[in-house]
């Protein structure tokens, strides 16, 4: 039915109202509580703002489909709310032309689970998709921000998971500076939210620990000290940010907030096959890029070629064709002996889109 629909069918403005408009009106509806059908939805809902996504609609007794521009509502794994000018039966069947972030089309068929009066002629459709998808693949806003805390209060620490769970971060808690250390060195964090008085290791040497050994993630100092020269002790140590303490969860959200970028999907994800394969890579990437990050700390160039120059071919054998990219220009810049602050600048870039890098939603929330 994809297929035909996307040649035979008049592509159709679903609702006609200018983009401001639509917009309001999603606002309005997300902000009233949901009723007792939308609330169904079994898996987590993210907001899909969408004003040109395509659907394909077979209403009973129609000799073909009709293809609609709509406009999207939100996403989940196993289902789409869009806004349509018009009545749609309940059961009728559908395919959803979604658009992944790494540019890639994939058609999913469902079926109408619900449709209910908006205003004037405009209605929100409900889709419950025939299988789930990998909603982060075209949903930035599920995927998950990686945040390590370390944090030694454990009433502070239960506080602070509770209110970035909620803010859909993906927390690991560690307790003393030297746990940070290790843990960080072992996995991929967007931000590492560090309490500068711990025992063990305070805040401050865990954090110029991991700048010397090249560490180039970012770190958030997290402490009651706010005074300007506690502010500046945290940066001179090697934090980007400082974040008062007692934590509020605007503060949190914010921080959150300013690390969203889009995720970096392998081009192969749709691939079955190539999952495993795909999930393995990502799991050793934040080795492979320490390693980098080491190299370059210590001055060690011949070995920082030789790991970029491995870490640009493996990269694009798994998809990430950004990723090779940035490492070969690491590469060909050490070869060409390029200023070290141009080399540094380009490592930047490849930390940051190792960061960006995610494999399947679904195997990670496995």
């Amino acid at each position: 039915m994809a297929s035909e629909s996307k040649s035979r069918a008049t592509l159709l403005r679903s609702v006609r109202a200018d983009e401001a408009e639509i917009n309001a009106l999603l606002d309005a509806m997300d902000a009233t509580p949901a009723d007792g059908g939308e609330s169904k939805r079994t898996s987590e809902r993210f907001s899909f703002r969408r004003n040109a996504c395509v659907v394909h609609v077979q209403q009973p007794g129609a000799a073909e489909s009709a293809a609609y521009q709509a406009a999207t509502r939100n996403l989940s794994a196993g289902g789409v709310a869009f806004l349509h000018g018009g009545f749609v039966h309940k059961n009728s069947k559908c395919v959803v032309q979604l658009i992944s972030t790494h540019g890639a089309w994939e058609n999913v068929p469902g079926t109408v689970a619900g449709c209910e009066h908006v205003q004037g002629l405009i209605h929100e459709v409900r889709i419950r998709f025939e299988r789930e998808i990998d909603v982060g693949q075209y949903c930035p806003d599920a995927v998950k921000t990686r945040v390590l805390l370390a944090e030694d209060d454990p009433s502070i620490a239960r506080m602070v998971l509770a209110q970035l769970g909620r803010l859909n971060a993906e927390v690991t808690h560690v307790e003393d500076g030297q746990q940070s250390i290790e843990e960080a060195q072992r996995t991929m964090y967007d931000v590492i939210l560090m309490d500068m008085e711990m025992p063990v290791l305070d805040g401050f040497g865990a954090t110029r620990a991991l700048r010397e050994q090249g560490y180039s993630g970012k770190i958030v100092a997290a402490t009651a000290l706010t005074e300007p020269v506690d502010r500046e002790r945290c940066l001179q140590a090697g934090c980007d940010d400082h974040i008062s303490k007692p934590y509020f969860k605007e503060d949190l959200a914010d921080l959150l907030k300013s690390l969203q970028q889009e995720p970096l999907f392998s081009s192969l994800a749709d691939d079955v096959s190539m999952t495993g394969l795909i999930d393995a890579f990502c799991i050793e990437l934040p080795a492979k890029l320490r390693s980098v990050e080491e190299a370059f700390a210590a001055e060690e160039l011949d070995r920082l070629e030789s790991l970029t120059r491995k870490l640009k071919g493996e990269a694009g054998a798994y998809g990430f064709e950004p990723i090779t990219d940035a490492a070969r220009k690491i590469e060909s810049g050490l070869r060409s002996k390029a200023p070290i602050a141009t080399i540094k600048s380009n490592l930047g870039e490849l930390v940051r889109l190792c960061l960006m890098a995610r494999s399947s939603a679904r195997s990670e929330s496995k």
